[in-house]
């Protein structure tokens, strides 16, 4: 089943980027993925590439070649010295930069896929913890590709821990060159044999700022992000007497000045169904009452891990990580950008949670 999909996916990639001019897919290595890295002393840089060979009656080999550059393209013609067929790239799954090739800058790899007309903008980016090749060196499970498997990890998450599916090269370039925007793009990690989501990778303009674990990612993302969904369990006595909420949230963000510094209010409308309830599971008959006990333990629950995360943005990370300083840069005015940027810590950041229960669930 992977081969014939991987089959189909090389024949309808070539048919619609056109033939002419262009050499069989026999002659050719199709990259479904790319890696970057930094060498040990940091004045070069390492290109990881996953391939795939097709060798006719849908024989398909897959591969990974490392290539060492001074830029990105001077990586691309070196490999090309050791590949014995051409090698096509619009075809990427997905790019995964390397922790230290994170904190070193990412400017080039932005510029390049903004350039390059052959890559395609809608490509998954992420950072992992390590280094890519770690990633890539792992033979996949689930997929024909560790490419595909990055690809399907990410997407596979905006079902849950308010993720939003703004994953993409073209999220990233929108992130990096819009005014009062930081990049903010998934993290992911080798896990045994396997990967995972580690959290969220936090970037400073081009260069890595901070990882961020998934425990505390889940609250950055409810501020962050619009209309996405994720799990909140408020446990009050162990598994025994909890409640499971799934929640839908959106958010809607104001800023004005007070005092000389800028206020931001998050406004954060939370709908919830309950999944499991093991802690007022004796007055099940009394719905209202339920609905009105698992919204106060809800709105508690979110008003203080929310809070919690407000003041290690402003002053562990030290760096807009919710996406509100655009807002005071539309208000106030791009000549202004900095002076905003660098009055995060100092700024007032007030959330306010209104939520509601829509279903107690199917149990009567």
């Amino acid at each position: 089943m992977k081969s014939s999909r991987l089959f189909l996916l090389l024949i309808f990639s070539l048919l619609f980027t056109g033939c002419y001019n262009r050499v069989s897919v026999e002659k050719l290595f199709v990259i479904v993925g790319i890696g970057f890295d930094v060498g040990k002393d940091n004045k070069e840089i390492e290109n990881v590439a996953e391939y795939l060979v097709f060798r006719g009656q849908r024989e398909i080999d897959r591969g990974v070649s490392l290539e060492i550059g001074k830029t990105i393209n001077e990586a691309n013609s070196n490999r090309q010295l050791n590949l014995k067929k051409n090698y096509l790239l619009g075809t990427i799954r997905a790019y995964v930069i390397g922790e230290e090739r994170a904190k070193l800058g990412i400017k080039d790899i932005i510029d390049t896929c903004v350039r390059d007309q052959e890559r395609n903008l809608n490509t998954i980016m992420v950072v992992s913890k390590g280094s890519s090749k770690n990633i890539f060196e792992q033979v996949p499970k689930e997929e024909s590709t560790m490419a595909d498997e990055v690809k399907e990890l990410i997407e596979a998450s905006y079902s849950a821990n308010f993720f939003t599916n703004n994953a993409g090269v073209k999220d990233v370039v929108n992130m990096y060159y819009q005014e009062g925007r930081n990049i903010v793009m998934p993290a992911i990690e080798k896990k045994d044999s396997t990967i995972k989501i580690a959290g969220l990778a936090v970037f400073d303009r081009d260069k890595l700022k901070k990882l961020i674990p998934i425990e505390e990612a889940i609250y950055v993302n409810m501020l962050r992000n619009n209309d996405v969904k994720g799990n909140i369990a408020l446990v009050m006595d162990g598994y025994e007497k909890a409640v499971d909420v799934e929640c839908i949230t959106k958010r809607k963000v104001y800023v004005d000045r007070e005092d000389g510094k800028l206020k931001y209010i998050i406004k954060l409308n939370v709908q919830g169904e309950i999944k499991l309830n093991t802690y007022n599971f004796e007055e099940e008959n009394d719905e209202q009452k339920i609905i009105d006990d698992v919204k106060t333990q809800l709105v508690n629950n979110l008003n203080e891990n929310l809070n919690k995360i407000v003041e290690r943005a402003k002053n562990d990370y030290e760096i807009d990580v919710f996406d509100i300083q655009r807002y005071a840069v539309a208000k106030y005015g791009r000549e202004n950008e900095e002076r905003i940027r660098e009055s995060f810590k100092d700024s007032e950041i007030e959330v306010v949670v209104d939520a509601k229960i829509r279903s107690t669930g199917r149990y009567k």
